[in-house]
């Protein structure tokens, strides 16, 4: 049985508190402010904005949450779960691969069909190496696991 004491807890909790916070600060820096300044305001659609709002909000989740838990089997499944969802993010926002935009200008309506479906499957291709990575890892973390557990201790 796992006795909580302060030696305890500050060998373990606080490191990885304090590495979920310093994680969790520089995805929200790379995934959202950093699009933000290169891109104004003006430049970019609103239908954009929100989606890289939901992006930011996803990526720092995942990275706090995974910082946390990393070093578990818990932290493993996470991880899947995470490639999971970034895989199905990525194919709603995209619509399989296909981006449509339309800007209006002055006078002008103008419709761009952009075709990123090799993007989109580069996407997937890491994503489905991660899941591969994370369920090794899990497999290892089950391995390490002491067998001989006492049960009059329990």
């Amino acid at each position: 049985m796992v006795k909580l004491s302060i030696e305890w807890i500050t060998a373990n909790i606080i490191p990885r508190i304090l590495s979920a916070t310093i994680w969790g600060s520089i995805t929200i820096l790379i995934f959202y402010y950093l699009p933000l300044m290169l891109y104004p305001h003006g430049l970019l659609p609103g239908e954009f904005t929100s989606t890289l709002t939901e992006f930011a909000v996803i990526s720092v989740s995942f990275t706090v949450i995974g910082q946390l838990l990393k070093g578990t089997i818990a932290g493993c499944s996470f991880g899947i779960t995470r490639a999971i969802i970034l895989i199905a993010f990525f194919f709603t926002v995209s619509d399989g691969g296909f981006f449509n935009i339309t800007i209006p200008l002055t006078e002008v309506v103008v419709n761009v069909s952009v075709d990123l479906t090799i993007i989109l499957l580069m996407i997937v291709s890491v994503n489905l190496l991660d899941i591969a990575k994370n369920l090794l890892d899990a497999i290892n973390l089950f391995w390490q696991k002491p067998d001989n557990v006492d049960l009059d201790e329990i």
